[in-house]
């Protein structure tokens, strides 16, 4: 049951703090004695509206003068005398007599003193910085905080009004509209990030200001890019170390120890005490990147990173940010910074295979970090330096590509200090046995599969095949083998038709000069002697006087690529 009636208030000061500490102890007395809840509400206030009278700030927040009207309301069977005691109580002129009642307006008095002085050391104690601006939007208080994240003085804040001095902010925008704006982040110009909650504060349901809470969080901004950063560049090395399984040995997986391997290992052993950039040269399958890794490892880099990029497997669009970086904001989809593989790669050894595929305009930054060991992330201000090593590689015919102007001869002379040119498979089949002895014990480990060997049948088509695809295409047909066989040895039956195919139409070849052949299979010769000679599909058309991609259409019509 709710009892209400209205009260005038005479006293010339209105409900000010004595006054409000005068009705607390009034109102906790009447509470006590009729058991029962007793609210006050301004006449300008609705019903919903009322606050409890035992809190001295509320009922000094009501801003009630001298003859406004209040309404005393109550809760409880017994409410209805206590509303009628509260209302002559506040139509009365507050006089005191007994001591015991002015002592207990003052402990009141004394009580919220201490709560505001309490509130102040804690307002002043907390690091987030705290600012109150009332209606009509001049700032009325900040703590030390706020002050020190804007890096302005008590002077410079205190009174002012932020419609004149942010417009367009977010404090105005509450004050405007009474919705909160919760976790706004805005940049300064001196580097800072702040991330700010601002909150309107409500009296009588009327706005009466705002209170807005910010947050310095550059400190925390760049510990979490340091630490993405770190955390990048520690998965991508622990990729990197569990997919390569290094042998203890720099080149003991480039296998082979025919004359032209054992030059080769030679050349790379010189070229791992050296810091000259390397550029190794050889047909697709030659172990380019094996000899690249041994390279790393063999020289005094080798507890650097080892990074690899194929240029031609990543589109031009793409291929600038991945070698060299970006910074967050630099494209569509660039939401964090990102380390470039240079970067990546800083004191130790970046491969860039495929290094023929490279366009013109990232050919110049390459040219750059060449010359000057130092690049620009895409979007970015600040010039990275680095100490990198650079091992390229190619199985295209890089002279003729500076002779038609597609490839800039200033970067073919900075990255050709070292040619290695790796021989392929059909140049040394003395190597071929050592091969498929390791390739099937490899992966038949892998497999789980217990291959015993490969017939010497076998093997001898093995040694007669002329392998286009070179050590890759052993690996890969030992590995189709393996994974289809059920015996525990490799026999003639289980080779793909076309090794038995190309053998076999080689054998041809010696029967009668008058044999005749379709002419595919004289022109699916030629273009393999011609590749087999001239290296290169450049090479080949050399050889041939027609263009290379004709030779290239040619190979892959035949399966020679």
């Amino acid at each position: 049951m709710i009892f209400e009636r209205e009260a005038v208030i005479h006293d010339e000061g209105g409900i000010h703090a004595r006054v409000a500490a005068m009705i607390v102890q009034r109102a906790q007395e009447l509470c006590k004695r009729y058991d029962c809840h007793l609210y006050l509400r301004s006449a300008r206030s609705a019903r919903s509206e009322r606050c409890e009278m035992h809190s001295l700030m509320k009922l000094v927040a009501l801003k009630v003068a001298q003859g406004d009207s209040v309404f005393v309301s109550a809760e409880g069977d017994n409410g209805r005398q206590a509303v009628i005691e509260m209302v002559r109580f506040l139509e009365s002129d507050f006089i005191m007599n007994e001591a015991s009642e002015i002592h207990g307006v003052d402990k009141l008095l004394h009580e919220n003193a201490l709560m505001q002085e309490r509130l102040q050391m804690i307002l002043e104690a907390v690091q987030d910085g705290i600012c109150v601006v009332d209606r009509s939007g001049e700032i009325t208080y900040v703590n030390p905080s706020y002050l020190r994240i804007v890096h302005k003085t008590p002077e410079m804040v205190i009174g002012q009004n932020v419609f004149e001095t942010a417009a367009d902010g977010n404090r105005c925008a509450v004050l405007r509209s009474g919705i909160a704006r919760i976790g706004s982040i805005r940049h300064k110009k001196d580097g800072t990030t702040i991330v700010a909650n601002v909150n309107p504060i409500f009296v009588d349901g009327e706005i009466a200001g705002v209170v807005s809470v910010i947050k310095d969080i550059t400190e925390i901004q760049t510990l979490m890019e340091r630490l993405s950063q770190v955390s990048a560049k520690a998965e991508y090395l622990e990729q990197e170390l569990l997919r390569t399984k290094k042998t203890a040995q720099a080149f003991a997986n480039y296998i082979g120890k025919s004359g032209k391997v054992v030059d080769v290992l030679a050349l790379a052993s010189k070229a791992a005490d050296s810091s000259a950039n390397v550029l190794i040269r050889g047909e697709s399958g030659t172990g380019k990147e094996v000899i690249a890794e041994g390279i790393h490892y063999a020289s005094g880099r080798r507890r650097g990173p080892f990074i690899r990029v194929n240029c031609g497997a990543i589109p031009g669009a793409l291929l600038e940010s991945e070698l060299f970086g970006h910074e967050k904001g630099a494209f569509t989809g660039a939401v964090r910074r990102k380390l470039g593989k240079f970067e990546l790669a800083n004191h130790g050894t970046i491969f860039l295979d495929e290094i023929g595929e490279l366009d013109k305009n990232l050919q110049v930054k390459l040219l750059r970090v060449l010359q000057q060991k130092e690049f620009d992330r895409v979007g970015g201000e600040e010039t990275i330096h680095v100490d990198v090593r650079i091992i390229a590689a190619t199985n295209r015919d890089l002279e003729a590509m500076v002779r038609e102007g597609t490839f800039r001869d200033d970067l073919y002379y900075r990255l050709n200090v070292i040619p290695i040119i790796l021989p392929p498979l059909r140049d040394r089949p003395d190597d071929i046995p050592l091969l498929v002895e390791h390739f099937i014990e490899k992966i038949s480990k892998e497999n789980k599969k217990a291959v015993r060997g490969i017939t010497p049948d076998a093997m001898q088509m093995f040694m007669h095949y002329r392998w286009p695809g070179n050590v890759r295409e052993l690996e890969n047909v030992i590995e189709r083998v393996i994974t289809l066989m059920d015996t525990d040895l490799i026999t003639t039956a289980m080779l793909p038709s076309y090794i038995k195919g190309d053998i076999a139409g080689r054998e041809v070849q010696s029967l009668a000069d008058d044999t005749v052949l379709p002419w595919e299979e004289y022109e699916k010769q030629i273009i393999a002697n011609a590749l087999r000679q001239g290296t290169s599909f450049n090479g080949a058309a050399k050889l041939l006087r027609i263009s290379h991609k004709t030779v290239a259409a040619k190979a892959r019509k035949y399966g020679l690529v």
